[in-house]
């Protein structure tokens, strides 16, 4: 079975942490079976430079109409929907093709004009589809919701690659505080990086957050306001920003976390994050929004407090800590046994098996 597979987001020898899920996707696929040969389409790491961005995608997009045009695929695979959508409806005109998307969430719950303008000129092909991935039952419904004339037999979820338990896996029994709290997102508007900070802030006057260092991981357009408000709320000494980590950097990190707090403000389509934490036997302390509820159950995996609510979010923090020894350890085994339903195999084996069944429709 040979695949055209296509991303605007891939990692680059640079950018490490560009796009890791779809490099997840690709390699969990090769090493569960060997049925299956990809071609591949990708934008390797991202550019603040216009220029540069210009002339990668009009290579993207002239790659794209090369090979779905004069190669013959199985199917065409894409992922982020939206930003390879313009050429493949040209392609759709000139040549049929079976067509799978996978959405991955900001792809459709859009946030500015020009996504809602690439959503659209996206939505004909989601219909036409022979079948779309979506990473969570929460997000089957949002799209079905939004994008009408699709149908819910074209929909599979499958979310987002799994947990790699050759990665992230909890190497633990019992655990010993450290005192230690990690975000891991995004430093973008709405992932919740600012409500962590206020919610920390407070914690400082109320002199309950003593010996505790707050670590912010991950790359975005506000990692320079993240420094800035750092100072600004004089918190250098509880706040350090250690930038973006790679995946076995990012589980030496949750083995050393007493928690991981996951304070989105948007409607996060799964939020694979908070399950690799849990994976680690790490409990997050997350927004009640999205598909965070599916998986951070309150008091049991983690805790839940209303999105962008920082006055609560502290008193989810020290409501943890206040946890004795063995509920807290309770908590940790309950994280990881969530967790386990995410296993990266079985999920990729579950799409493998799909991938074969619509090879056969014609």
């Amino acid at each position: 079975m040979k695949i055209l597979l296509i991303s605007n987001m891939y990692p680059s020898a640079k950018d490490k942490t560009y796009g890791t899920f779809v490099k997840m996707f690709k390699e969990g696929i090769e090493q569960n079976t060997n049925d299956i040969l990809f071609d591949c389409c990708f934008i390797r790491g991202r550019s603040n430079n216009f220029m540069v961005k210009v002339y990668k995608y009009f290579v993207f997009y002239s790659t794209i109409v090369y090979k779905v045009l004069f190669t013959k695929y199985d199917f065409i695979y894409n992922h982020q929907i939206t930003h390879s959508a313009p050429v493949l409806r040209i392609c759709r005109y000139l040549r049929n093709f079976k067509l799978v998307m996978n959405i991955h969430g900001s792809d459709v719950v859009t946030i500015d004009k020009t996504s809602k303008i690439l959503l659209g000129i996206a939505s004909p092909l989601l219909i036409d589809s022979i079948l779309i991935v979506v990473p969570s039952e929460y997000f089957k419904n949002i799209v079905l919701d939004r994008i009408l004339g699709v149908s819910p037999n074209q929909l599979f979820v499958s979310a987002s690659g799994g947990v790699n338990k050759k990665v992230f896996t909890c190497k633990k029994n019992h655990w010993v505080i450290t005192d230690t709290i990690v975000y891991v997102s995004r430093i973008d508007a709405g992932k919740g990086w600012d409500v962590l900070l206020d919610a920390v802030s407070e914690l400082k006057s109320r002199k309950e957050i003593k010996g505790k260092r707050i670590l912010f991981v991950g790359y975005g357009t506000q990692t320079e306001l993240l420094k800035k408000r750092i100072q600004e709320l004089d918190l250098l000494e509880f706040c350090d920003y250690l930038g973006p980590k790679t995946h076995q950097e990012l589980s030496e990190l949750y083995h050393q976390a007493d928690i991981m707090i996951f304070p989105t403000m948007l409607y996060e389509s799964l939020g694979l994050v908070g399950l690799e934490a849990m994976a680690c036997g790490c409990p997050v302390i997350g927004s009640n929004i999205g598909c965070l509820p599916e998986y951070i159950k309150d008091e049991t995996t983690g805790f839940l407090f209303e999105p962008g609510n920082s006055h609560e979010l502290a008193n989810k923090i020290v409501d943890y800590y206040n946890l004795s020894d063995n509920q807290r350890d309770i908590m940790r085994i309950q994280a990881v046994k969530m967790a386990g339903k995410y296993d990266s195999d079985e999920i990729t084996q579950r799409l493998v098996n799909k991938f074969k069944d619509i090879s056969f429709i014609i």
